[in-house]
């Protein structure tokens, strides 16, 4: 069945608006609407105490990606690991979170973040402050991540940013008394506190890749 000539026209209209469309969206993707971070530092983890001991130090990695929700916001799944091996044994964590990333300041703050996160942590550590002979804890929970960092521009739309990150998982069943000393506590959870250099793939507003916008309060 032929189609009238008006109809063959408005569809071949729809067609070409619907290509041009398609065109205008790919155009602005990834790099307006994905982000992605490699990076690497060292960290200091253990399970949680009042001491530091049996935390020790050690090189972390940490990769993220994910997307662009406004200018001056990002949300993604961001993974840390740490892993030393001590003189009482192997010892490591992992944190996997949902994380929060927001730039809230202007001027020359601008690539300031703040960030946190909820996920799960999962570490084994060896330890010798709850038994009189090196034994093991193992560790899987929900976790915390809170962050921050600077964006230094190096190569639009690519960033080198120094951070600092803290995780730590928490329900864990805490331990008093002997053998610990008299005022000393610790529980069956993990923390990671770590610092390094990221690099980091994001474009925060088109066309201009340094701009984020109006700072909130602004």
């Amino acid at each position: 069945m032929r189609l009238p000539l008006s109809r063959r026209a408005r569809y071949f209209a729809v067609i070409v608006s619907v290509a041009l469309c398609a065109r205008g969206a790919e155009a602005q993707a990834p790099a307006n609407r994905f982000w992605a971070s490699l990076g690497g530092g060292f960290g200091h983890s253990g399970p949680s105490n009042s001491t530091g001991l049996d935390q020790f130090t050690g090189p972390s990695a940490d990769i993220a990606v994910g997307v662009t929700m406004t200018s001056r916001g990002l949300v993604g799944i961001e993974v840390a690991g740490w892993r030393r091996s001590t003189p009482i044994g192997s010892s490591r964590s992992t944190f996997v979170s949902l994380t929060l990333i927001g730039y809230p300041f202007g001027s020359v703050l601008d690539n300031l973040y703040l960030q946190g996160g909820l996920g799960f942590g999962n570490a084994s550590f060896p330890t010798q402050q709850l038994t009189t002979t090196p034994s093991r804890m193992n560790v899987t929970g929900p976790s915390l991540q809170v962050g921050v960092g600077y964006d230094f521009p190096i190569a639009c739309p690519l960033w080198i940013t120094p951070f600092f990150q803290s995780y730590g998982t928490f329900g864990g069943r805490r331990f008093t008394g002997a053998p610990l000393p008299a005022g000393d506590h610790e529980s069956a959870n993990a923390v990671l506190f770590h610092a390094g250099l990221l690099l980091r793939f994001a474009r925060p507003g088109a066309p201009e890749c340094r701009s984020r916008g109006a700072a909130l309060g602004g």
